[in-house]
């Protein structure tokens, strides 16, 4: 044979295997950085759900009722810290931290309407922090969120007064009819 048919035939082949190899490379990086996504996703979310439960319980104790169940929350902070840069992990920790001081309060007396403002705040404060940041790691987005949309803002509660003409049905929207 021929040193002219055979090389290009040789050449062609470890072509081939050469771009079956690297497409195999790049395609299981490809699914692994989508994975650790995905998880990072989650594991956020795991974060942001799991605070607002914890705030909500947080609330009913301060009004009296048992004391918060903080194992699907310690569960959402296992997640994060494992799957998570450090930065996201540090604004999920001073979220628990928030809530340590928070339970230190309520133990200590804090019960009024007055005492709850100011704790949810800095409740509310780390929550946004940290979905700021998620925002940032997820997405790339710089532009910053305010506020929760779960919240209206504090003290800026509409006048839930019937208008004049509605026969004292409330606001549209609230009466079932609008």
């Amino acid at each position: 044979m021929q040193l002219s048919v055979i090389l290009p035939a040789v050449v062609g082949m470890l072509a081939s295997l050469a771009g079956v190899t690297l497409g195999g490379v790049l395609t299981r990086r490809a699914q692994a950085q989508q994975w650790s996504r995905d998880r990072l996703t989650h594991a956020c979310l795991l974060i942001m759900n799991e605070s607002s439960r914890i705030q909500i319980a947080l609330h009913r104790y301060q009004r009296g009722e048992d004391r918060p169940d903080w194992v699907s929350w310690n569960e959402a902070l296992a997640t994060i810290v494992l799957t998570a840069p450090s930065g996201l992990v540090q604004a999920a920790l001073a979220i628990d931290e928030t809530f340590w001081r928070t339970t230190d309060e309520i133990e200590a007396g804090a019960s009024s309407g007055q005492d709850w403002e100011r704790i949810r705040a800095s409740i509310e404060a780390a929550r946004l922090a940290f979905a700021n940041r998620a925002r940032r790691e997820l997405a790339g987005r710089s532009d910053v969120v305010t506020r929760l949309a779960a919240r209206p803002r504090p003290l800026a509660r509409r006048d839930l007064a019937a208008p004049p003409d509605s026969g004292g049905a409330g606001p549209v929207g609230l009466s079932g009819e609008g």
